[in-house]
């Protein structure tokens, strides 16, 4: 009898391969308005996704100049998660800025 309960487990002859799906990403994009506020764009994008004051500005300004800009990719959960916190914070603001979510391929 082997000397470990488990032995005949790690028999390399009875693994199998096991195939690990990458995670569903979705990338966030505000989309840009004649009356949200340059200030209220920033605060959104450090407080909701933690981004630095220079990345900020820098996204909004491009928000601005494009119509559209991304706050970020991120897996699924999260990215559902920070949209749900960031269209909170706008409505609670009463901002009209709006938010999209675009899956990644």
């Amino acid at each position: 009898m082997p000397d470990n309960k488990y032995s005949d487990y790690a028999d390399s002859a009875t693994l199998h391969a096991v195939e690990v799906a990458q995670p569903r990403l979705q990338e966030i994009i505000i989309l840009n308005d004649d009356y949200t506020s340059v200030e209220f764009v920033i605060t959104l994008l450090m407080r909701v996704f933690n981004k630095s004051m220079l990345d900020a500005q820098n996204i909004t300004q491009f928000i601005h100049n494009t119509g559209e800009g991304s706050c970020g990719i991120y897996p699924y959960d999260i990215a559902e998660l920070k949209f749900s916190i960031a269209t909170n914070f706008i409505r609670d603001n009463g901002m009209p800025l709006r938010l999209i979510l675009r899956d990644i391929v």
